[in-house]
Parts: structure tokens; sequence; C-alpha cells
């Protein structure tokens, strides 16, 4: 087996540029503020998309670091973090993180009532040992009645007892059920779900992702490779991906992915998967640089400006993928969809995406010794797919439009799911008689999730003047 390539994830140490002005700061900070205002203010001078919009601050006198990274993003950067646990976030990327394992979404059902709705379980995690299942209700927690004031301190609490109710139609009933669950640190399957669906005498592959990450150890890589033999075995005519959780990950496992969906003819023939545009700084080196070791310059095919479709032993020579959508599909779930446009016919189930054609680093301290353990999130990159398409802020409209109604949420797999159902008339002409069921009327109004930072590119840094190469 060939994959397409094995990139280090990398944090970047950068020296940085000495500008020749020199401020007269008129209210100077401590040292230890100070450090890490001009480490945040150097690396968004250099790698931000948008480092020609940064304004002109003085680092050595803001006194709250993450307030002053903030200050620096453009007006239409939402995207872009900073926090301060640099090894808390990397082990995120590899999908461990300190959780239950209970994926839950809020909604206000009043103006002061909030319940949070299970969306999903991850295998093997505290809340499956509980018997915790997608659909349930949680309308308490230590006692305490959900409230927008209070929901996102009590669930985040590394040990609670969650309170359960059930839907009557018109509000929520609580039915004694109480389960205590403490967060662990997980390495969670982002293959959360799959099955090969018998329906109409067709063979149709379903799965169900929430992240594209490699893991630690490649497992999750593996994990998902095990998913399409499966798939390729059974000899599956049509495939059904479940992004309706999916925030992102990696740009280049989702170019795997395509590939092993694409037809075989554009994985034969190398397609342009996604091509990216940095700064202008960037997209000059990266033009300029020879990554690729073969003695001239990349020019406009660098592998950092430009992802192909690579090798994939599991390609399941598709002409048509469905996939299954929400508001919070976003980043490597977007590149998967529009990067297949131009080879495959794609079909969109659900809600329109999150809208982010963006992509991000990692950037911690650069220093030997480090002098703290912060790390920036920027975005340094935009992705269009092989035919220019590019610029969806807001998001990727559906066709065939659904809202998730989770008061109304089935088993992954089931037939009553209308998301599933649908993709499963679309490939077969018939209706699920499941699906013609009356679907049930909420005044559940979903409420915002934080969103999490997902690493989107991972970077060999190449060793040039004026920096250090990085591993």
């Amino acid at each position: 087996m060939v994959r397409y390539k094995a990139l280090l994830f990398l944090s970047i140490g950068i020296l940085m540029f000495i500008f020749s002005c020199q401020r007269e700061p008129d209210h100077v900070q401590p040292e230890e503020i100070r450090i890490l205002n001009n480490w945040i203010w150097d690396g968004m001078n250099d790698v931000y998309l948008w480092e020609k919009h940064i304004p002109d601050l003085d680092p050595d006198i803001q006194p709250d670091p993450e307030a002053f990274f903030y200050k620096l993003l453009y007006t239409e950067d939402r995207n872009s973090w900073i926090v301060d646990d640099y090894e808390e976030l990397i082990a995120m990327f590899d999908g461990v993180e300190l959780t239950t394992g209970a994926s839950a979404r809020p909604g206000m059902i009043s103006e002061t009532q909030v319940i949070s709705i299970i969306e999903f379980v991850t295998p093997k995690s505290p809340a499956a040992d509980s018997g915790i299942k997608r659909g349930n209700i949680i309308y308490a927690i230590d006692g305490q009645t959900l409230t927008p004031d209070n929901y996102y301190q009590l669930y985040n609490q590394t040990t609670a007892t969650l309170e359960f109710a059930d839907w009557d139609g018109s509000g929520v009933v609580p039915n004694g059920r109480k389960i205590t669950l403490t967060a662990v640190q997980l390495n969670q399957n982002p293959v959360i779900y799959r099955e090969v669906i018998l329906y109409e005498g067709k063979k149709i592959g379903y799965f169900v992702y929430t992240q594209f990450t490699d893991g630690q150890s490649n497992e999750w890589y593996h994990e998902l490779n095990t998913v399409f033999e499966e798939f390729r075995s059974a000899g599956v005519s049509d495939v059904v991906v479940d992004l309706r959780y999916n925030r992102g990950g990696s740009l280049d496992l989702s170019a795997y992915m395509a590939s092993t969906l694409a037809p075989s003819s554009a994985m034969n023939n190398r397609e342009t998967y996604v091509r990216m545009v940095w700064n202008d700084y960037y997209n000059d080196f990266w033009t300029e640089y020879d990554l690729d070791e073969d003695g001239k310059p990349d020019g406009i095919d660098s592998e950092q400006l430009v992802i192909k479709l690579p090798d994939s032993e599991f390609n399941l020579n598709l002409s048509k993928v469905y996939f299954l959508t929400t508001d919070i599909t976003a980043s490597a779930s977007e590149s998967l969809i529009t990067g297949l446009y131009p080879y495959t016919d794609v079909v969109q189930i659900g809600d329109t995406t999150y809208g982010k054609c963006y992509g991000s680093i990692t950037i911690d301290d650069w220093a030997d010794p480090k002098r703290h353990n912060w790390a920036m999130q920027p975005i340094v990159l935009k992705f269009s797919n092989a035919d220019g398409y590019t610029d969806f802020i807001k998001g990727l409209p559906p066709d065939f439009p659904m809202e998730e109604n989770l008061l109304a949420a089935k088993p992954f797999g089931s037939l009553s799911d209308p998301f599933l159902a649908t993709a499963l008339e679309q490939i077969t002409g018939v209706v699920p008689d499941m699906k013609k069921s009356v679907p049930v009327e909420t005044g559940f109004i979903a409420m915002p999730v934080p969103r999490k930072p997902t690493v989107e590119r991972m970077i060999k840094w190449p060793e040039k003047p004026g920096r250090r190469e990085l591993y």
C-alpha cells in the first residue's frame, strides 16, 4: 500500500525580521507579557494570510496577549485561534482529548431553558460504556436546569451528573435517569459508524466520519482504509459519507479520501485536488523553492501550492458520491466535497455547510529553550478546487435541503433517518417506508457550539535565509 505522503506535523519555528523602526512604548508590560506579544506579532506578520491588513499596534504595551492576538485579525477572519497549551492542542489534532465521548448540541426550547441533545457517542468511551445514545436529551446537570447562562460551563466539567428527559411533543419530561460521567484522555476513533446497507438490490456503503485525522500513530488512517477495504470487498455500487458532525482536519487526508472515492482515471492521472494561495511572500517563496529536491524551482506546482489526487489501493471508482451535511460541516469536509466537483457527480443532502475555504497551521514558541507553552492557529492559506471554485464563505448549499431535527434523531444506519433515507431514495428511486412518517414539529432552536481549531495542512518547513529548519 502506498500512501500519498507522510508529512510530519510540525510546529513552525521562525526567526523573524528585525524592524528598522524602533518603538517608544508608553506603558511597557512585564517581560513575560512582552515575550508573548512579540511572538504573536512576529508570527502573524510572517505567515498570516491577511498580513497586509494587520493593524499597526505596539506589542510592548498590550496588557493581554490573547486579546492582542484577536486585535490583529482581519475582519473576515472567524477561524484563527490562540491557546495557552500547545501539547493539548496537538493531542486534539491527533484525536486525543479530555472528553466523555458524548458530543451534544445545545438548543433553546424557551427563552430561559436549554437542553443538550446527544449527536453521537464515540465508541469505547465513558459515555458509550454508560449506555448514552444518539438522541438522548440532557435537561439538567448536577441538579441545575440548563439555561443560556450556565449550559456551557456545566457541560464542560471533568466530572458531572447528567439528568435526562423525554420529549412529549411540546416540552421535556424528566425520566428519572441520571448518569455520572468523568472525562478521560480519549483517543477518539473518527469512524463512529460504518455499514454496507442492502437496499432494493443495491449494496451501499455508509459511514459516519467526525474528523480528518491520521491519529498519533496512523491508527485512524488505517481505520479509514479498513472501511474502504470492506466496501470494496462487498462490491458496493454507491457510497454515502456522513459528515454532519465533521468540522475538518487534514487537507492531505481529505485528498486521500477523495482519491479513494473518485473515478480511477482521475486518481491515475494525478489530477489536481486543491490549489492553495498564501500571502505574497509565501506564494513567491514556494514557487521559487526546490522542495522536491529535483534541482530546480518547484514553480506553481509546488506541493505547498497544489495537492494532487494521491494513489489509493482502495479506489472505489465511483461516478457519484453522496454527502450528508449540517451547518457545522466545515473545512476539510468542504474541501472533499468541492475537490470532487470536477471529477464526480456530488450529491449533497442536508443543511448548508459552515463555509471555510481556508487552511491554518500551528505556531508554537520557536525559541530554544522554549519560553512559553502557547500556540497560535492562524489562517495562512485559501484553497480552491481544480476549477478555481472557492470563496464559499456562506457555506455549500445542498442539492436536497434538510435541517436536522435532533429531537427526532434516529440511530446511525436507520432507514428512518431522513438524511440517509433521502440518499437511499436518490440512489434507488425507492422511498424507504419509514421515511414516510410525519416529521416531529419542535420548538428546538440550536445554539452555536464553540468551534475548536483543526489542523488543515501538515508542513515540513524548509531551511531558508533568516529561518531555521524544523522537523
